[in-house]
């Protein structure tokens, strides 16, 4: 007896699971990013970043040319950095249960750090209703 050797048919197996029928039923999707943890992490995220991150681009400005003003460079990092922060942390809505609770649990000494940061931040440039946001936040934060 002669063996027939038998090849796969890709288009049949594929046929096997049509993408319609796995969208139907199956599918989950989570938009992660209009939570208030991604809210807070992005903050402190940001935050934190540019702390190193301007240690590092100072360095490298104060090497490569003295035409470049390096208080007016960290200024502007430091305007760029709180505003992008902000943009974040505006979105906590005090008055959700499902906000105040995923500040608790989200609560850990950097988180804490990069509020008090935001403060001072806000507190020279005089926008003190977003220093009275923050600060709302610090201490439910801070709460045991």
């Amino acid at each position: 007896m002669k063996k027939v050797k038998k090849m796969l048919n890709l288009d049949n197996l594929f046929n096997l699971f049509p993408p319609e029928d796995i969208k139907e039923n199956n599918e989950v999707s989570i938009d992660f990013t209009a939570t208030p943890i991604y809210f807070l992490g992005m903050w402190k995220k940001i935050i934190l970043n540019h702390i190193n991150f301007n240690k590092k681009i100072l360095t490298f400005f104060k090497k490569t040319n003295n035409e470049f003003d390096i208080q007016d460079i960290a200024e502007a990092g430091r305007y760029v950095t709180f505003g992008r922060a902000w943009f974040y942390l505006k979105k906590l809505d005090l008055n959700n249960e499902e906000h105040i609770k995923a500040i608790k649990n989200y609560s850990d000494d950097y988180l804490d750090t990069s509020l008090e940061l935001g403060i001072q931040h806000f507190q020279e440039k005089e926008e003190y209703e977003k220093c009275a946001q923050i600060l709302k936040i610090l201490k439910i934060s801070q709460e045991l």
